[in-house]
């Protein structure tokens, strides 16, 4: 790591096991920079940039410091290899350095301060986020304030939170959208320093291909997707037909700053597998007409609307829409692959407005998916569904989830508050009833011991679990009742007399 000494303004190499504590310098890049080659020579005094860099070490000389860190000498550019280490490196040095000075050369009061540039660069973003300490300066090199004492005013100017801007380490409570809508409004001279510069921020490292253009962006987000299951990264709005997942620039992130990520159904969410087939997922699928175009349901949602999912639009060649949670496989249409083959049959054609809200309630859907133990689309069909609509559809559930054996949704259901006392279906059977008729012992086993159902209940046929279970021959189920139960020599109504077991 190459340091700026700050008595004799020259370079000095460290070792990375041996680099003392340094002040880090942010700022927009001007005219006449002084740079790696310039440094040690003559040439150095006379650029406009020197004042700027003398300026700095004085500042941290007076503070104490003995080095001082500056991305236009510190880094040799023409080195293509050294640039990528330094820039795959630059959001770790500005957190490990002692203290950022952002000098804003175009500010000469603190009334004027979200008014400069600096708050429109990419590469500044990871500069505020990453530092635990930072001064602000004026252009004559006046204190404006810290990160802490202005906090308020940089929130406001950037749409951070202050609470990441005051811990850098709470960044990881944020969405990926979020973080990228922060970066929607800011600008690079090159291209690919629009992916380059949020390496940091997302915790990337990826090699530098300048001359990539758009490709480096959607590098960015593939590389994002092989270290986090967010699916908020598809939560973008743009106006156009393009199709895909992802997007070539942050800009269209900009109305996503509230979109969090939010899976009511399950813990966490599935890994994104990257292939050359394009990326597979596990998520519901709602379709919308017979042409094979639904809705991708995303676990990600706006703060404050937590019983709303997004999603995207999708358009299903392969017509599976009575599989309402699968495995699904999704082109990511990269500017790699030509618009021939982006269209060929049995691929899933993406659609450009990712922040739909899912509005559908999908009733008949329901039952089904109980049936196959399809917990993420029933419960996303629960949520959706307006208050009241559900009690038959959920009896259904419950007791389907019972005789498909799926213990996560048999003993999840009826512990919700809204379902907990459908625990019967249309003719008066209960969940246990169909477990006990189907042989599914740890779901008896776990009815039992939950205590939400008296295993002596009768349906209107007069008939009980223990009936269900001894007719079907199930014995196992059958000595589980007959422990926990009350029964009698009757257990069947209309004369039916219990099997000997």
């Amino acid at each position: 790591m190459r340091l700026v000494n700050t008595e004799t303004i020259q370079l000095e190499f460290l070792n990375d096991d041996n680099v003392p504590e340094y002040t880090i310098l942010s700022h927009t890049w001007e005219q006449e920079e002084v740079l790696f080659q310039d440094m040690g020579r003559d040439t150095a005094k006379s650029k406009k940039g020197y004042a700027k860099l003398e300026s700095c070490c004085r500042v941290a000389r007076e503070n104490g410091f003995e080095y001082i860190w500056d991305d236009t000498c510190c880094i040799d550019k023409t080195s293509s290899a050294e640039l990528s280490e330094a820039i795959n490196s630059t959001y770790r040095y500005y957190q490990e350095a002692s203290i950022c000075y952002v000098y804003l050369a175009d500010i000469s009061t603190i009334s004027e301060i979200s008014n400069s540039k600096w708050f429109t660069s990419g590469w500044t973003l990871q500069e505020l986020i990453a530092p635990s300490s930072m001064i602000f300066f004026d252009k004559d090199w006046r204190e404006l304030g810290t990160k802490i004492s202005l906090v308020h005013v940089l929130s406001q100017r950037t749409n951070i939170p202050e609470s990441i801007l005051c811990d850098s380490e709470e960044l990881e409570t944020t969405s990926i959208a979020q973080r990228m809508s922060w970066a929607a409004d800011r600008v690079t001279t090159r291209k690919e320093d629009g992916a380059y510069s949020l390496m940091g921020i997302f915790g990337i490292n990826m090699p530098l291909l300048y001359g990539e253009a758009d490709k480096a962006f959607y590098r960015l987000q593939v590389e994002i997707m092989r270290v986090s299951d967010d699916h908020s990264l598809f939560a973008w709005k743009a106006i156009g037909a393009r199709g895909g997942l992802l997007t070539p620039t942050p800009a269209v992130f900009k109305d996503s700053g509230d979109i969090i990520s939010w899976n009511p159904f399950t813990a966490y969410n599935s890994s994104f597998t990257i292939t050359n087939k394009g990326m597979h997922m596990e998520a519901s699928f709602i379709a919308q007409d017979t042409s094979g175009r639904g809705l991708c349901v995303l676990h990600c949602t706006t703060i404050g609307t937590r019983d709303k999912l997004l999603a995207v639009h999708l358009r299903d060649i392969f017509n599976l829409t009575q599989y309402p949670l699968r495995s699904l496989s999704i082109q990511l249409n990269l500017p790699s692959i030509s618009r021939r083959s982006r269209h060929k049959e049995g691929k899933a054609d993406a659609l450009s407005d990712a922040n739909t809200i899912v509005e559908r309630n999908g009733l008949s859907s329901l039952a089904e998916a109980a049936s196959v133990g399809d917990s993420g689309s029933v419960w996303f069909l629960l949520a959706q569904a307006p208050s009241g609509t559900m009690h038959d559809q959920a009896r259904s559930a419950i007791c389907l989830a019972a005789r498909g054996g799926h213990e996560r949704l048999a003993s999840q259901l009826p512990a919700r508050r809204d379902t907990s006392t459908l625990i019967t279906d249309s003719e008066g059977r209960t969940a246990l009833s169909h477990a006990a008729e189907c042989g599914q012992e740890a779901i008896v086993r776990f009815i039992l011991s939950s205590a939400r159902i008296h295993p002596d209940t009768r349906d209107i046929h007069g008939l009980t679990a223990l009936w269900y279970a001894v007719y079907h021959g199930h014995n196992s189920c059958a000595k589980l009742l007959l422990q926990k139960g009350l029964v009698s020599g009757n257990v069947g109504g209309s004369g039916n007399t219990q099997t000997a077991l």
